[in-house]
This record gives C-alpha cells, structure tokens and sequence, in this order.
C-alpha cells in the first residue's frame, strides 16, 4: 500500500507542478505540512502553499481542479470560508481513484500577504517544486519578536485560567458534566499543552495537539493522553486538579 500511495503521490505533485509552473502569474508553489519535516507516510496528505497574483487566485484552483479531475478525479471539496485565521485562500481535496487518505490541502495567498508561513523553525523546510521570486528564502523568523509573542501568550494563559476557573467548578457542582468537561478541554488542557510547548517545542506553541507526540518528550505524552481520556464525573475532577497542578509548574518553568 505505502509503495502504491508513493507513485500516486508523485504523480499527482507532478501533475500540478506541470499544471501551475507555465503561468507567469504564479510565482512559488511548494509543498509543506509532513513533506516540510520528513515525515511522509502512508497516511499522509498533499499540503501545497502557492503565492500568485491577486486576481489570479481563483484561476489558480481551476487549474488545479482541471488537472486533478484529468489525472485520478476528486468526489468533495471543502472550501474553507473567508475570511481564514491564516489569511490563505484554501480548500481540500477528496481524490476519488486514490487512497482516502491522500487529501489534497490547497492554500493559494498573493505576494502582499506578509506571513506566508514559510520559517523553517516553524514550518519545517519546504519542498520547493518553483519560486520565481526567492519568496521562498526571504522569510527568516524574528527570533526576538517571536519570544515576545510568546511570552504575552503565557500571560494570557495565565489570566485565561485563573479568572475562568471557577466555571469548571460552578458546572460540576451543578451536574452540568458536559459544560464541565468542555471547560476542562478547551481551557484547562489546552492551556497546559501551550505552555508545555513553550517548555518543550517553543516554536510549536499554537500547535495545539499537531505534532505533540514528535515534539514532546514520550513521557510527557503519556501523561498528557492520560489526562485526555476521562472515564467519568468523578475522573474529570480528579484529573482537572492535575491539570490545574501541572500547569502552574510548568508555568514557573517557562518564566
């Protein structure tokens, strides 16, 4: 299977790289995501990153649809309402004569668009297929801007759950388990996993869970999926008072 998705995979980048590249309007296509830190597999979907002309941006994706459609067909897209938190243009791509799990993530953003997600820090180093432009290298991290960014981050996780906390409390105490579990997933967790990443991965601080398990140290891991999987009522206040714990340690650590 994995020898088989590799031949579709190359045949597919093939064909929207021989797609895009003759248009003078489109000036970097790469790819990012697995390819950008090595980690391909069987499992892995196709992240192109294009830069074009502004105007162009919907000729960019019927090109793109033109050749998918030629080459193995595709049965759903999902076009990622605007505006994006990222700022790109994007839609997904489901094939239909290839592995389900070989997705097509389309990302088209115009030369003026200032983060183009390209420090490598961050973003790995990406698969450069065309850069007409050196887009491509003119992009290094603001290492100082970068440690700023983060630390008023850490302060806002602080506050977040210090002023906050008391809602996990007052839904518990009510029997409103499922508003209860809701605070201590999006607020209590995923608080402790940034500032972990801060400890840990600093440059995958808004990663959330993306990567955790190549970033973080594997006994971190355990104990974060420990704390993900709740059996009941009873669990999730038990492990929202190690949650709360860890966080204000690793906290200290950070600081």
């Amino acid at each position: 299977m994995m020898a088989e998705n590799k031949l579709q995979r190359e045949q597919i980048i093939k064909a929207v790289v021989n797609a895009l590249e003759p248009f003078s309007y489109v000036h970097a296509l790469w790819q990012g995501g697995a390819a950008a830190f090595g980690r391909v597999d069987q499992w892995s979907d196709i992240d192109f990153m294009v830069i074009a002309d502004w105007e162009s941006i919907p000729r960019v994706f019927e090109t793109v649809e033109t050749a998918i459609e030629k080459l193995v067909g595709f049965d759903l897209i999902f076009d990622v309402p605007q505006p994006t938190s990222h700022g790109f243009f994007q839609k997904f791509y489901r094939l239909r004569q290839a592995s389900p799990f070989l997705l097509i993530d389309l990302a088209v953003g115009d030369l003026e668009k200032p983060d183009k997600f390209l420090e490598p820090e961050i973003h790995g180093n990406p698969i450069v297929h065309f850069d007409r432009k050196n887009i491509i290298a003119s992009q290094p991290l603001d290492r100082e801007k970068f440690k700023q960014n983060m630390l008023m981050a850490l302060e806002r996780a602080k506050v977040r759950l210090d002023i906050f906390q008391l809602f996990f409390d007052k839904e518990y105490n009510r029997g409103n388990y499922l508003d209860a579990f809701d605070f201590y997933f999006n607020f209590a967790l995923s608080g402790l996993l940034a500032v972990l990443r801060m400890k840990h991965s600093p440059y995958h601080y808004t990663f959330r869970s993306k990567y955790a398990n190549y970033d973080l140290p594997p006994e971190v891991v355990k104990r974060l999926e420990e704390l993900y999987f709740v059996k009941g009522p009873e669990d999730l206040k038990a492990k929202y008072r190690q949650v709360k714990e860890w966080f204000a340690k690793a906290v200290l650590e950070v600081e």
